[in-house]
């Protein structure tokens, strides 16, 4: 379980003006996670003090082909579990960190740094970073009557 998820940096650029940004039609986004550094630290909780997996992350966006910018974020998140916390650093430092607590990390990542992401990205004149719903009333009024309902009452 995340007890913890702290911003320590944000860092964006923009290489292009915002004329030069809207001739391109296709712009490559990559999305680059990074979670390193594994170390066991003391965190007060409200069961007490307890050992916790002090995980450090970067997030970055790229804007490629053509490169039109960055944003960049570093922090850090604490993962607790009742499992052997030693043995979970020791297997993360041989390179064999469980793939769920990965995902558990990383997820946490996006979903606290995603909104940011979109604001930075509309204020650098960047596209979205991620992508946007497009939302059709008509397209959806048009399937509710071809679709038939197979509703019983």
């Amino acid at each position: 379980m995340i007890l913890n998820f702290q911003l320590t940096n944000v860092e964006s650029k923009v290489y292009s003006t915002a004329d030069d940004i809207r001739k391109y039609k296709n712009i490559n986004i990559n999305y680059d996670v990074n979670l390193k550094n594994p170390s066991l630290v003391a965190q007060n909780t409200p069961f007490g003090e307890k050992s916790v997996l002090r995980v450090e992350y970067t997030f970055a966006i790229n804007y490629l082909s053509p490169n039109i910018g960055h944003i960049r974020f570093e922090g850090v998140t604490d993962y607790y579990s009742d499992e052997d916390l030693k043995a979970l650093k020791e297997k993360w430092d041989s390179g064999k960190a469980p793939g769920d607590i990965q995902n558990e990390l990383a997820n946490t990542m996006v979903a606290n740094l995603a909104p940011l992401a979109l604001l930075l990205s509309k204020s650098l004149g960047l596209p979205p970073s991620m992508p946007i719903p497009v939302i059709n009333f008509q397209q959806q009024a048009q399937k509710k009557k071809e679709e038939p309902t197979f509703y019983h009452g």
